[in-house]
């Protein structure tokens, strides 16, 4: 049987590693939210612009066609 101080320090350990682990993601989340705004603008620029080819007929026919 794992004495108390055994106990404590498989506790603590296992804390701090879940500690750690868990600001690796909080971090890796921050990145990727950074990357996802990046992309935004972009994004949103494309749809511009295919709303408005859209609004040719021929090119709406030429994509249909395919």
């Amino acid at each position: 049987m794992a004495t108390p101080q055994e106990i404590y320090d498989e506790t603590k350990t296992r804390l701090d590693l879940n500690i750690a682990k868990g600001q690796m993601l909080q971090k890796e989340i921050q990145e990727k939210q950074a990357e996802l705004q990046k992309l935004m603008q972009p994004v949103m620029e494309d749809q511009g612009a295919l709303k408005q080819l859209e609004k040719l007929s021929d090119v709406v026919q030429a994509v249909e066609s395919k």
